[in-house]
């Protein structure tokens, strides 16, 4: 079998990738960005839209997310103040009246959902081919505002995903007990029913029960009930030099104790680092195995790698 490392795998997959956290981009502010190998800018108009550009401006290359200034809808560039719309067009230059025609920047999808930016990537600039879910009453009294972190890493997206239904790492890398592990595969979604004992290994106790969504290869959205009921979000997007960023958090349904619950919040993300972390050790050093060497009490490995191998496939066409 053929040792393969990160660096091995073949470029991006398509699909919705989380770039932000809503809070991270105030009104007026911009996000420098690097991610599928390419530079982009996030700014956030005064109307309250998040955009996304390309981040260099094709006059003289400055970066448009240091020190770019934002004025109503559009971004002006901080070297020269050549300003461009959010869709892209050079709209102004202070010290010429006539714009070039090439003067535009390209444009990326963007949805802004659930307290999440999202942007869209396909290699070959093809338009979105699946949706970003909402959650319902996300973003009202119902749910607490997301707390969330961010760590770095040295491995491949698809490291991550398959991890998921590697039912047997749970106990040894985690110290997790689980009861129950189903998985279902349904077209741009990979859906696991969970449930055990949450961090038996520090002395929890708790008994939880979850389903947690892949949406694509870029995101999941996990629905969990135990001590209290809780949202977690699980993000990772390529940079494009052997790394990802790994993006989560969690929102807690309000008990009636507001102490308590960020309390919790604050636990659980901490909670999720270890977690993380523990993975992480995993991941940077391993080789990938391609064919794996299985045994029969393996998760579903090869049915989760036939499930992520269609976001490098080209995308249905839309229907008419």
């Amino acid at each position: 079998m053929k040792r393969r490392r990160f660096d091995d795998f073949e470029g991006f997959p398509r699909g919705w990738f989380i770039v932000a956290f809503s809070d991270e981009l105030p009104v007026g502010g911009t996000l420098q960005l690097r991610y599928f190998g390419r530079e982009l800018v996030a700014y956030r108009g005064e109307d309250g839209v998040a955009r996304i550009l390309d981040g260099h401006c094709p006059h003289l290359g400055a970066a448009l997310g240091a020190g770019g200034r934002v004025v109503g809808t559009s971004i002006v560039c901080p070297f020269h103040r050549w300003r461009f719309e959010g869709d892209g067009r050079c709209v102004e230059i202070p010290y010429c009246d006539e714009i070039p025609k090439k003067a535009a920047l390209g444009t990326w999808p963007v949805i802004e959902r659930n307290g999440l930016v999202h942007v869209w990537y396909h290699p070959d600039g093809a338009a979105p081919d699946f949706e970003v879910p909402t959650l319902p009453n996300h973003g009202s009294d119902e749910w607490l505002p997301w707390r969330h972190s961010k760590i770095s890493i040295r491995t491949h997206s698809k490291e991550i995903v398959e991890n998921v239904v590697d039912i047997a790492h749970f106990e040894p890398v985690h110290g997790t007990h689980v009861a129950r592990f189903v998985n279902e595969f349904d077209g741009h979604k990979a859906i696991q029913h969970n449930a055990g004992i949450a961090y038996p290994r520090g002395g929890g106790k708790d008994r939880f029960e979850l389903e947690a969504t892949y949406y694509g290869p870029g995101f999941q959205i996990t629905d969990m009930r135990g001590f209290l009921h809780s949202l977690l979000v699980n993000a990772h997007t390529m940079v494009g030099d052997g790394t990802l960023d790994l993006r989560f958090g969690v929102a807690i349904r309000p008990s009636g104790d507001r102490s308590r619950d960020e309390a919790f919040a604050n636990a659980y993300i901490e909670n999720l680092t270890t977690g993380f972390l523990e993975d992480v050790q995993i991941w940077e050093n391993k080789a990938y195995r391609q064919p794996p060497l299985l045994c029969k009490a393996d998760g579903p490995i090869m049915k989760l790698r036939k499930w992520y191998s269609q976001f490098y496939e080209p995308a249905p066409a839309p229907s008419e």
